[in-house]
């Protein structure tokens, strides 16, 4: 850049140079202070990173907030913003060429963005990165419903989005389908983990409806804690748990990792 004449200096995710497990990274960091310095006029550092973790890392040096004194702040999209992107995302996948039921502003549209957005504010959160995974979900659950529609000999559209390629099955319907499920009521005893199971359903079910309605959905927590003496079946019924889950749609898969 300095035989160029000059130029921008971007560095990403900045705070990983102050982090403890970083070894070399402050001393990085402080001979970049010293660039900053002495390159004013000629070289334009930009740096960027998430909000806590940044704040840290200006704790490293106070000459910091001096060299570099405009923050920037990018907020989470909005819920309509992240309407607008899924619509650009669908138009350029397909070239235009897709139809979504209920119309690209309609109703499983805005409940797809809804259910993204209730993680803004959290860290973490993933905005157009989450966008484009929930996007990569839509178009699994197409193909699979293409796939199973082809094999009983349907002819179905290539460039529509159902309802449930949108935001996944039914869970009514979902459950009676669900082999894990089936599985489940059919061991011995275990009533009141059965019942758990029951009314995380019920939980799940009532806020599909809820959002349908578009009303808030009530928080559900799908974490379990399985106790009980060797061969009473609870990595069994975990194995089932975690499929009923992916079944109803609220896992991406059924993958169990048993320590």
């Amino acid at each position: 850049m300095l035989k160029a004449g000059g130029g921008a200096f971007f560095l990403d995710e900045a705070y990983q140079l102050t982090e403890k497990q970083n070894f070399g990274g402050a001393q990085v960091l402080d001979f970049l202070l010293a660039e900053m310095e002495n390159n004013t006029g000629k070289i334009v550092f930009i740096l960027a990173g998430y909000n806590k973790q940044m704040e840290k890392f200006f704790e490293h040096n106070p000459g910091l907030p001096s060299r570099i004194p405009y923050n920037l702040q990018f907020a989470d999209y909005k819920d309509v913003e992240l309407q607008q992107m899924l619509r650009k995302l669908i138009i350029k996948k397909y070239d235009g060429k897709m139809e979504v039921e209920d119309g690209m502003g309609g109703l499983y549209m805005r409940i797809v963005v809804r259910r993204l957005g209730r993680g803004r504010g959290r860290e973490g959160y993933g905005n157009m990165r989450a966008l484009e995974n929930v996007f990569a979900m839509i178009k699994e659950r197409q193909a699979d419903r293409l796939t199973r529609e082809r094999s009983i000999g349907k002819v179905p559209n290539d460039f529509y989005l159902t309802k449930e390629d949108l935001i996944g099955p039914n869970p009514s319907d979902a459950i009676q389908e669900s082999e894990a499920w089936k599985k489940l009521q059919e061991l011995i005893g275990l009533e009141a983990v059965k019942e758990s199971v029951q009314g995380m359903y019920d939980r799940v079910e009532t806020n599909y409806r809820r959002e349908l309605a578009e009303k808030p959905p009530i928080e559900v927590s799908l974490n379990r804690v399985f106790l009980g003496n060797p061969g009473t079946g609870k990595t069994t019924v975990a194995k089932y748990y975690g499929q009923i889950l992916t079944d109803l749609g609220l896992l991406s898969n059924g993958e169990g990792v048993f320590i």
